[in-house]
């Protein structure tokens, strides 16, 4: 049989979280769309955060339940041992631990840390504790299907990890996000042209972020600050010295990366009026609008 490859996306997760059965334990959803938590109730009080994080994970057991019918009817068929199974989340979800809820455009830990799993037929089962970026699921992908990755894509294939434990590149991951006037802008922008694009840089201990609009510039250690509330650079005094490092080592990842991301929008003649129109479709089919 030739190769298939296919992307099931769960939207469930996401605001507005009404687990299936919701009513049945008390709970009183608003009819509404959208992000409004104040809107939830529970016994007649109103949901607090502990309440929606609650809901949330429930949310996720959901879409466990439904990955294990997936795996479960790919035994059945007898597909199990030649079938390669990537799970990975897209983002994470705030819970006021920088002011808000839901997901907007932040590059702290709770947003940016997602689950990545690789089942590969013929794998042992290991945890991998170090870090790695997303960018690295195309070319772990094509690595499957025996495909050479193109020059263009950034991350590297994680198949020696998977296969044989060997350690992940230690490269610094970056992530990038773009803000509009407010960070509750809606809809959250999508280009560089509509609105400041943030780009972060981290590794297993520090997390750099820098909005490259207007030049602001945080910075964090996880040793110490591993919920990122005491930001470093706004401290008096001068930087550490190995904090001060890191400083300037991320600040040139970072200018590299923004370029990179400028110098390819320069690049691109697609017709904007085109793309749009084919994204609104894609977004509308995966439950964004």
């Amino acid at each position: 049989m030739d190769p298939l490859h296919g992307s099931p996306h769960a939207v469930r997760p996401c605001p507005p979280i009404h687990p299936r059965g919701l009513r049945r334990h008390g709970w009183h959803p608003p009819h509404a769309a959208g992000p409004r938590p104040h809107r939830l109730r529970s016994g007649g009080r109103p949901a607090d955060s502990d309440d929606l994080r609650m809901l949330y994970q429930a949310a996720v057991t959901q879409v466990d339940a439904s990955i294990g019918r997936l795996l479960e009817t790919l035994s059945e068929t007898g597909h199990d041992d030649d079938t390669a199974v990537i799970v990975a989340g897209d983002h994470g979800e705030e819970f006021q631990e920088h002011g808000h809820l839901a997901h907007y455009p932040k590059l702290y830990d709770e947003l940016i840390t997602v689950p990545l799993i690789v089942d590969l037929p013929g794998s042992d089962a290991r945890r991998i504790d170090q870090p790695v970026g997303l960018d690295a699921l195309p070319p772990t992908i094509a690595d499957c299907f025996g495909v050479a990755a193109p020059d263009v894509w950034t991350g590297e294939s994680l198949l020696p990890t998977v296969r044989d434990g060997a350690a992940p590149a230690e490269t610094p991951i970056v992530s990038v996000a773009v803000r509009g006037e407010e960070v509750t802008t809606q809809p959250i922008p999508r280009s560089l042209d509509d609105g400041d694009l943030l780009v972060s840089v981290r590794d297993e201990r520090w997390i750099y972020i820098e909005n490259t609009e207007t030049g602001g510039i945080e910075l964090y250690d996880r040793q110490r600050d591993p919920t990122q509330q005491d930001d470093m650079v706004a401290q008096q005094g001068d930087l550490a010295a190995d904090a001060q490092q890191v400083y300037d080592r991320f600040g040139e990842l970072a200018a590299e990366h923004a370029a990179m991301l400028s110098a390819a929008a320069d690049a691109d003649t697609t017709d904007d009026d085109a793309v749009d129109e084919e994204l609104e479709t894609r977004l509308a089919a995966l439950g964004y609008k």
